[in-house]
């Protein structure tokens, strides 16, 4: 559905959807190359035309640079971020286009049904995660190995120098999809996050990017992305009751 009468979307380069994003590739997110593929990448694809754009560019952002509210001259930032009252300092965030309680990555070495046993996991955590906080209060590792983001999180999962990382669900079912003979889920968290478009702090373009993610929803467009990307239902994957 197109916009309405009235409303205006005002792209930095006439005609086209700058996407920032972090971590190409992002298995169910980004995929391919170019990175068309995926749930964000559709979303993005759905959301240029819904703001009567002709078409998407990506820029490639580093994490820790994107959550400070550097989007590199992007318009928006498709990167599966969590709003926090900290990143609401340097960027301003739309509706959550989906849900997305902790999943637990681990080597398909490593099991564990409980908190117990998570416990006695070597964890790797990310120091510019949302999730990190969660894994110290619910699953409180022992000497975690601590790095910057989730890309070199996972080059330390990939090594065997960690057992476990936390990250959002849906993109611990993606990476265990690509790499099945490295990794598995473990199981869920109970705690919820959302995850959401973001744009530069105090943008003009956050109000009819919201209310664009907002008719996506309505009209079932993210759903059928998700749907489509996410085969494996997120609850089917066994919660880990914490206290």
């Amino acid at each position: 559905m197109p916009l309405a009468d009235g409303e205006a979307f005002h792209p930095t380069t006439p005609g086209v959807l700058k996407v920032a994003t972090a971590f190409l590739p992002a298995p169910g997110f980004w995929e391919g190359t170019p990175p068309t593929k995926g749930f964000e990448a559709g979303l993005a694809a759905d959301l240029a035309k819904r703001l009567g754009l002709q078409r998407v560019e990506i820029v490639h952002v580093p994490f820790p640079k994107l959550v400070a509210g550097d989007l590199g001259g992007a318009d928006i930032a498709l990167s599966q971020l969590t709003p926090t009252a900290a990143r609401m300092r340097h960027l301003s965030f739309t509706t959550s286009y989906l849900l997305a309680p902790p999943g637990i990555l681990a080597r398909t070495s490593a099991d564990a049904s409980d908190v117990h046993g998570l416990q006695e996991l070597r964890w790797v955590e990310s120091s510019t995660s949302t999730l990190t906080p969660i894994l110290e209060s619910k699953i409180r590792p022992l000497s975690p190995v601590v790095v910057e983001d989730r890309t070199k999180a996972l080059e330390v999962l990939r090594a065997g120098m960690a057992d476990a990382l936390l990250l959002d669900l849906p993109v611990a079912l993606g990476l265990a999809a690509s790499e099945p003979g490295r990794f598995h889920v473990l199981g869920q968290l109970s705690d919820d996050e959302g995850l959401a478009v973001a744009l530069p702090h105090g943008s003009a373009n956050t109000e009819i990017v919201d209310s664009s993610i907002r008719a996506l929803l309505a009209d079932g467009t993210i759903g059928r992305l998700a749907d489509r990307w996410f085969p494996v239902s997120m609850d089917s994957v066994a919660l880990i009751l914490t206290k």
